[in-house]
């Protein structure tokens, strides 16, 4: 379900880029969230995993 709705808003990514997007979101997500005790809504978790798909394509250099 959440990687349709990356996808819809973003460019179709393979199971690779899928899989490390959501690595990235939930140590963003542990560190800046569950650390300070505080609660990550959908609408967040899915504006953390844009923002981390779109650092791990600029990183790829495309």
């Amino acid at each position: 379900m959440l990687r349709k709705i990356l996808e819809l808003d973003l460019d179709p990514m393979t199971d690779f880029e899928f899989r490390e997007v959501l690595d990235l979101a939930t140590s963003d997500i542990k560190t800046n969230h569950v650390d300070f005790g505080k609660r990550t809504s959908l609408p967040e978790l899915i504006a953390i995993a844009e923002i981390c798909f779109r650092a791990l394509k600029r990183g790829k250099g495309d």
